[in-house]
């Protein structure tokens, strides 16, 4: 079947995350580096999945939908949904949030709802 979807020249959607913070939209897709602040954003992702741990959250491989590279992990995968750094860009921004909102053009992966 992927063999067909692939001769057919059907692409995948490309899954997208916005978040508005301070009025201004933001939008983050799977692994994204673009955003002037990544580092902070991924530092963050890293502090939420530990404390996630902490409270005994198992990362679900069955939200894999792709073979990992020889130097990926199933967390590094997984932390890379654009909702996760969605979430994490929102923190950063605005460390005392209580409540964040974005929205996202597919499903949200079951892992990244937490």
């Amino acid at each position: 079947i992927r063999l067909e979807i692939y001769k057919s020249g059907t692409k995948k959607k490309v899954g997208l995350t916005w978040i508005t913070v301070d009025g201004q939209v933001y939008t983050f897709r799977a692994h994204d580096r673009s955003h002037p602040r990544s580092n902070e954003i991924y530092a963050e992702s890293e502090k939420i999945s530990n404390e996630i741990i902490k409270y005994g959250h198992q990362y679900d491989s069955s939200w894999i939908t792709r073979v990992l590279d020889e130097d990926e992990t199933i967390e590094s995968v997984l932390c890379g949904h654009s909702e996760r750094l969605a979430i994490a860009w929102g923190f950063v921004a605005n460390p005392n949030a209580s409540k964040l909102q974005m929205v996202k053009n597919l499903r949200i992966c079951g892992d990244c709802r937490m």
